[in-house]
């Protein structure tokens, strides 16, 4: 269904008198994609970044109440260059903490999870309250807790491990034809910074943990379960 004009898409705070007028600027300059799909997906996204109205094709029969996937036609035409994201929103500045910031020195470095010195330094005890499903007292970033829950996996010999008896690394999540039909743009690229060995999001801000390819890196899960929801393949 197509988004109300009241509603704010996105993480933007911008209201629809400040979104660009897409489809007037690129006008003339189309290309063809499916109308189901990963680039369909793709561009449905690009759209919610930018608080633009979701397209839905038109059934080729309208007369049809009720139009079903055969109906729609196969393809759609779509402006060959996607619009601008909105600007993403300040945070306020979280109050610092001396024991996240323990557990961040402890598993800042590359491999800290798999070490039995980093477990028993307290990482042990974070684990156990949030496999305990328990309310933390402080929120932990995203990539953090599933660092910890690595590090318990590791523990309790649920995480494979190679001929040399260390943990494995994650698989790389498989190319899916279609993501890149639209390029990221350099704010993009920066956003997409993280952990290469592990596909952590490096938590300075720019981590890709909230859904939308440009996360803020400051998700907090206090009761073992993330509050807001991620797209997260592979940790990436």
């Amino acid at each position: 269904m197509l988004l109300d004009e009241s509603v704010e898409a996105g993480p933007s705070r911008l209201r629809t008198k400040a979104r660009p007028n897409f489809r007037s600027e690129q006008e003339g300059e189309m290309i063809e994609i499916p109308s189901t799909g990963v680039e369909f997906f793709e561009y449905r996204r690009r759209l919610f970044l930018a608080g633009l109205p979701l397209p839905i094709p038109r059934p080729i029969n309208s007369n049809l109440k009720h139009p079903t996937i055969n109906s729609m036609p196969s393809t759609i035409h779509i402006p060959s260059t996607p619009p601008e994201p909105l600007p993403r929103p300040t945070n306020p500045t979280s109050s610092n903490s001396s024991a996240v910031q323990r557990i961040e020195d402890l598993l800042a470095l590359e491999g800290s999870e798999e070490l039995q010195s980093t477990w028993v330094a307290g990482i042990d005890k974070v684990a156990s309250q949030l496999h305990a499903g328990k309310r933390l007292s402080r929120g932990l970033r995203l990539g953090l807790v599933i660092k910890i829950l690595k590090a318990s996996w590791i523990q309790d010999g649920l995480w494979p491990k190679d001929d040399d008896g260390r943990p494995v690394k994650p698989p790389e999540s498989p190319i899916i034809p279609g993501v890149e039909l639209f390029p990221e743009t350099e704010i993009g690229q920066d956003d997409r910074r993280y952990d290469e060995r592990t596909g952590i999001g490096n938590g300075d801000g720019n981590g890709p943990e909230n859904g939308h390819g440009k996360g803020n890196g400051r998700e907090n899960v206090s009761n073992g379960h993330k509050d807001r929801g991620v797209r997260l393949v592979n940790g990436k």
